[in-house]
C-alpha cells in the first residue's frame, strides 16, 4: 500500500475539507474529518466496505455513500445516545430519500452485537475503511476495534474520533501494541472540546479536526515506524475504576463526580441539583445494580456451579 498517497489525501481533506455538500445534512464533525472519510472511502472502494460505527444523524455516512456511490457504506447505531426526541433514525432515512442515496444501509444495533454479527448483517465484504466514533468509554473504543479486526481487509485504515479524550487516546495505544501490524498514520488534536471552546476555537474546529482524531493503517509489511498517540503513564485514574465496579452503589459515580466538582468549584445550587439527580437515580436504578456490601462487591452470588466446556469430551 502506498501510504504516502493516503497522507497526500489527508493533507488535501485538511485544505479543502468535504467534497460536495448534501441537502439538509449537518452534524458534529469537522470538514477536515468528512472530507478525508470521503477521499479515503474513495481511494479504499476496492478494498471492501465502509463501516461507521456511531451514526447520530447521518452526516458522515452519507456524505461519504453520496461521495462514493461504487461502494457498499454501514452505519451501526442502537441510537441509545444523543438521541433525547428519539428521531435520530428517521432523520438520517427522511436525509437518505431527500438525497436520493442508494448505497448506504443504517443497522439499528448495539455495535457488539452487530460486529458480532459481521458475516450475517455484511456478507461477501470486509471493511476497507473503518470510521469508529460510538461510545467513548474506555472499553467500548477498544471493544470497536478488537472486534472488527478479523473483518478488516488487507490494508485497511481506521479512523478513530474524538481522540482529544485521553481514555480514547489510551485505548488505541493499547491496541497498537496488542497488535503491532497496525500503525499510527497521522494524529491531530484540537485545543478543547468544541463545547468548551472559545468562539475562534470552535471555528478551527468546525473547518478542521472538531475533537481531535488517530488514523491507524493496517500496515502487514511493516513499512511505518511505530508510533503512539500521547497518553498518561499514571493509572491510577484507571484503575480506580475497579473500586467503582465494586462499590455498593458505583452506577452513582458520574453524578458523584459532578456534585463534588461543582461544590469544589464553589457552585452550591448547581452542587444540590446534582445532588437531587443522584437520589433519584438511585431511586429509580434496578436492584440489580446495588451491592450488597459497602465495597468489594463480587455479584457472583448467582453465578454458575463449576462446569467445564462443553465441547470438552468427557
Amino acid at each position: 500500500m502506498d501510504f504516502s498517497t493516503v497522507g497526500q489525501l489527508i493533507v488535501e481533506a485538511e485544505a479543502d475539507g468535504r467534497i460536495g455538500q448534501l441537502r439538509g445534512v449537518s452534524g458534529l464533525s469537522g470538514g477536515a474529518l468528512v472530507g478525508m472519510l470521503q477521499r479515503l472511502a474513495l481511494h479504499q472502494r476496492e478494498r471492501g466496505c465502509y463501516l461507521e460505527i456511531g451514526v447520530f444523524q447521518g452526516n458522515t455516512l452519507l456524505s461519504v455513500a453520496h461521495a462514493s456511490p461504487g461502494i457498499r457504506a454501514f452505519g451501526i447505531d442502537n441510537f441509545s445516545q444523543f438521541d433525547p426526541e428519539g428521531t435520530n433514525k428517521s432523520i438520517i432515512e427522511t436525509r437518505i430519500a431527500d438525497n436520493a442515496i442508494q448505497n448506504a444501509t443504517l443497522l439499528d444495533l448495539d455495535y457488539e452485537d452487530a460486529l458480532e454479527r459481521y458475516t450475517e448483517l455484511m456478507p461477501g465484504t470486509k471493511a476497507g475503511l473503518y470510521f469508529v466514533d460510538g461510545p467513548h468509554d474506555y472499553r467500548s473504543q477498544l471493544m470497536c476495534l478488537l472486534l472488527a479486526r478479523p473483518h478488516l481487509a488487507r490494508n485497511a485504515i481506521i479512523v478513530v474520533d474524538d481522540c482529544n479524550y485521553r481514555h480514547v487516546r489510551l485505548a488505541n495505544r493499547d491496541f497498537l501494541v496488542a497488535h503491532p501490524e497496525f500503525k499510527l498514520l497521522f494524529q491531530a488534536y484540537t485545543p478543547t472540546h468544541p463545547g468548551n471552546a472559545t468562539a475562534e476555537q470552535l471555528e478551527s474546529a468546525r473547518a478542521g479536526w472538531w475533537n481531535g482524531v488517530n488514523v491507524i493503517v493496517h500496515d502487514p509489511d511493516d513499512v511505518l515506524l511505530p508510533m503512539h498517540p500521547p497518553t498518561l503513564r499514571d493509572r491510577a485514574l484507571y484503575e480506580n475504576e475497579h473500586l467503582v465496579h465494586a462499590a455498593k452503589r458505583g452506577f452513582l459515580a458520574p453524578e458523584a463526580v459532578a456534585f463534588f466538582s461543582e461544590l469544589l468549584d464553589f457552585h452550591p445550587v448547581r452542587a444540590a441539583r446534582n445532588f437531587v439527580r443522584t437520589l433519584r437515580k438511585s431511586r429509580s436504578t434496578s436492584a440489580s445494580h446495588v451491592g450488597a456490601f459497602a465495597s468489594m462487591n463480587t455479584f457472583s452470588d448467582d453465578l454458575d456451579a463449576p462446569r467445564f466446556n462443553a465441547g470438552l469430551a468427557p
